[in-house]
This record gives structure tokens, sequence and C-alpha cells, in this order.
């Protein structure tokens, strides 16, 4: 893939070195509706325990509400100790939904990345400059399109999320990693 074509992923959330939000290389509009979204349907669940104990999601989002994106979001605080998510993602050209198993390895880097920034490890521009390293895989937009969303654990498969009414979904798929691992 040449460099004209490299798809570099970028983070939105917050991180143990910074005060507040911090966002780099993602779209406006996704960071504004992906912010409402997760607001609304991850915070509360990512807000107890430490962030170490809850696991790391994988996405993929599709054009019928806010994507194509990918990757990953997991529970992280501020240097206050305010939680909220960090997401780690990427606007693949199309949300095809044999990425989930064919860029399996982009997405442990992701996951490797995230967990670093999280446990205070990396600051916004030591992630940033990481992730310039990580660019979304030249893999073949094959399967099913994914029209809305998603989500699914390493070593899991992808479950469907309704971005309207995902409470019952997320809460089996968090429970169920969390009772495997």
């Amino acid at each position: 893939m040449s460099d004209a074509a490299l798809i570099l992923p970028g983070f939105f959330g917050k991180l143990p070195s910074t005060g507040d939000f911090v966002t780099r290389g993602l779209p406006a509009s996704f960071v504004s509706a992906w912010d409402r979204w997760i607001s609304g349907h991850l915070v509360h669940r990512f807000s107890h325990n430490s962030p170490q104990a809850h696991p790391v999601l994988r996405f993929l989002i599709g054009r019928e509400v806010f994507g194509p994106m990918t990757g990953v979001v997991m529970a992280s605080t501020d240097r206050a100790g305010r939680p909220f998510p960090l997401t780690i993602a990427a606007a693949p050209p199309v949300a095809a939904s044999d990425i989930a198993t064919a860029a399996h390895e982009w997405f442990d880097a992701l996951e490797a990345a995230g967990t670093s920034a999280c446990a205070g490890q990396l600051d916004g521009d030591g992630l940033a400059a990481h992730l310039s390293s990580l660019p979304f895989p030249a893999v073949p937009a094959k399967g099913n399109l994914v029209r809305r969303m998603v989500f699914w654990v390493r070593g899991s498969e992808p479950i469907e999320v309704n971005p309207d009414e995902p409470e019952l979904t997320l809460r089996e798929l968090l429970c169920a990693d969390l009772r495997s691992g």
C-alpha cells in the first residue's frame, strides 16, 4: 500500500496523562456522534472498578450509523481519575464483516497501544506517534457489509448490536468476556 493510501488510526477519550479529553486524527463528525453514543451506552459500564478490570471491545460501524469506522474502545480515566473510554479507530473503505478476522493482528496492536496509554505509559503525543506505525491493513473487503454496528472481544465472534437499544447485547458480551477471562 502506498503512503498516500495509508489509513491511519486516530483516538478520542481520556488518558491518565492528561487532564481532560484528547482527540487526534478522527473526523469531528465521528467524534461528535460517537461521544453521544458511548456517553449513553458505555461510560456507565466502564465507570466501576479499575480500567484494567474491563474487557476491550472491538467494533465495526456501518454507514447507516456513523461509519464506516472500526477499532477498539476501552475503559480509561483522566489524570484526576474521571472515567471515560478511550477509542482508537480508523475509517476503512467499507465496513465488511470479514475485517473482524482478517485484521485481527491490527486489532491486537490497537488494543496493546491503548492498554499502554491507559496505564500511563504513553501520553497523547506518544500514542499518536505509535499509531502512525499502525495503518489499517490492506485486507480484502469480503463478507457482508455491516450496515449498523457489530462488537466483539478478542477471541469471540462479532455480535450485531442495535445502536438504539444496545444494552442487552453489550451486557451479554461484557459479562461473557468477564466469565471466560
